[in-house]
């Protein structure tokens, strides 16, 4: 397993990414920052609308149910109660949602350390210490995929520090230590897409890595930079296992 052009996909933490993805200086002040930006208050409202329409299609199924009951129309019943249990179990998705969206908006930075912190079974202190470390210029920013792709995929970057690595999965920042690693794996996922009337496998790649405690954390990749990752991790985590840089099936 060599990697090619390594250069591409490890790039030092410079002035110019700092301050265009951290103004802060801070990994959790970005995050919050991102958890109250455009991107949240349009899911907000566009929940809203459905969580509306699933109201207005609940109210209108009572209103059915009652019409079926008064004119008899027993053999209706059933499907009418059916609807109203559809629409009533859609408003109450959609205000699930809308209840994380805003508790999201509402976690502070120290928050989100205190989450990243027990997901990656780390001391807040630890947590404070890698974001300390990746605003330095020896740390490295991880190029998981081209711009557009990582646009289109919702992936971010990630950054490798001395002591620590942090890739992001739906969104949230996944902090694992370094010297705990055990597994660092390339892995292709599948899904299907319905096309007309068939569905069709796709794929895509991940790098999923493991930790002796069994914390995880993963990002989509492509395959050059997922062993470029692999190999600067074998050089700095002696007997990290990354099964020569094969691609495992999920």
């Amino acid at each position: 397993m060599e990697a090619q052009n390594k250069e591409l996909y490890l790039k030092h933490m410079n002035e110019e990414y700092r301050e265009k993805h951290y103004p802060e200086c801070s990994v959790f002040a970005a995050h919050k920052k991102t958890q109250k930006g455009a991107n949240a208050v349009l899911s907000l409202f566009f929940i809203g609308l459905f969580l509306a329409g699933s109201l207005a299609g609940f109210v209108w199924s009572i209103n059915r149910i009652q019409e079926i009951i008064r004119d008899a129309e027993e053999d209706m019943l059933g499907v009418g109660i059916g609807i109203s249990v559809f629409f009533l179990l859609l408003a109450i998705g959609f205000g699930a949602l809308i209840y994380v969206i805003v508790k999201g908006m509402r976690k502070s930075a120290d928050d989100w350390i205190r989450i990243v912190a027990k997901a990656g079974g780390l001391s807040e202190q630890e947590v404070r210490e890698f974001d300390r470390q990746a605003m330095e210029p020896d740390s490295l920013i991880l190029i998981h995929l081209g711009k557009l792709k990582s646009f289109a995929a919702g992936q971010k970057d990630g950054i490798l520090t001395r002591d620590y690595i942090c890739l992001y999965n739906n969104n949230m920042p996944r902090v694992l230590k370094l010297d705990r690693l055990t597994e660092a794996h390339l892995k292709d996922n599948t899904y299907y897409v319905k096309v007309g009337k068939t569905q069709k496998k796709a794929h895509y790649l991940t790098i999923n890595l493991m930790s002796r405690d069994n914390k995880t954390a993963w990002a989509e990749t492509s395959q050059e930079s997922a062993r470029a990752l692999q190999e600067e991790l074998v050089n700095r985590c002696p007997g990290i296992d990354t099964a020569g840089g094969a691609v495992l099936a999920e």
